[in-house]
């Protein structure tokens, strides 16, 4: 019990030396292969600006990065302490001027309308306070016609090891898809590929309709 509770914690929002000596890294490593599914499927382009929600252990940030040698990469988790850690790791690869992290919540993100051209998310959704209302803030954020894709795992996948995690939701493939449609996206893609119990990929890369932006609830 003790175990679960701190993993429960610890995914969730990493913290103490824990989160950036042990989860981090750990979640770089088992997170390599769905990170960079779901960034080919995004298809960032050379001058994009980008928006990574819920980078944790970090590496999705640099890989946007390399994806977008030209443009810039945000980030944004709602944990400090892992806010701290990428911020010294962009500081020691001298990219300050290329890649910025700040702590913040998916539900009210800290940034103007229509400002990103692609998002990014891996394994956050699971969190997702309103998931519908999160979905449409993100749509409020990125410009008409931008893309988010979204990487995470199947319940086959993870219920085994998360049962009775409160505040963690799993998602089917197509119950996904259909919040995603539900907040106002154009689905474009929707596939499981690995479909065995422990490391499957879920991808779904969705596209802002070119409605206003008070479509999406704007804010100046």
């Amino acid at each position: 019990m003790v175990l679960d509770d701190l993993l429960r914690s610890q995914f969730g929002k990493p913290s103490g030396l824990i989160g950036s000596w042990f989860l981090g890294p750990l979640m770089n490593v088992a997170n390599m292969w769905l990170i960079d599914a779901t960034i080919d499927a995004l298809g960032p382009r050379t001058r994009d600006v980008l928006l990574d929600i819920g980078f944790g252990g970090g590496l999705s940030l640099f890989r946007l990065a390399e994806k977008a040698p030209r443009g810039k990469v945000f980030g944004v988790d709602y944990s400090a302490d892992v806010v701290d850690e990428a911020s010294e790791r962009i500081r020691l690869k001298r990219m300050e001027s290329r890649v910025h992290v700040e702590c913040a919540n998916v539900a009210k993100l800290p940034f103007r309308s229509s400002m990103f051209d692609r998002i990014l998310t891996v394994n956050s959704i699971y969190y997702w306070p309103h998931i519908v209302a999160s979905l449409r803030e993100t749509a409020r954020v990125l410009k008409p016609g931008g893309r988010i894709s979204v990487g995470f795992r199947s319940p086959a996948c993870l219920a085994p090891y998360t049962k009775d995690w409160e505040k963690f939701t799993l998602y089917e493939p197509a119950e996904f898809a259909r919040l995603m449609r539900r907040a106002g996206f154009k689905v474009l893609r929707a596939e499981q590929r690995d479909e065995w119990p422990l490391l499957d990929q879920v991808l779904i890369v969705g596209e802002r309709p070119a409605e206003p932006p008070e479509a999406f609830g704007a804010r100046k």
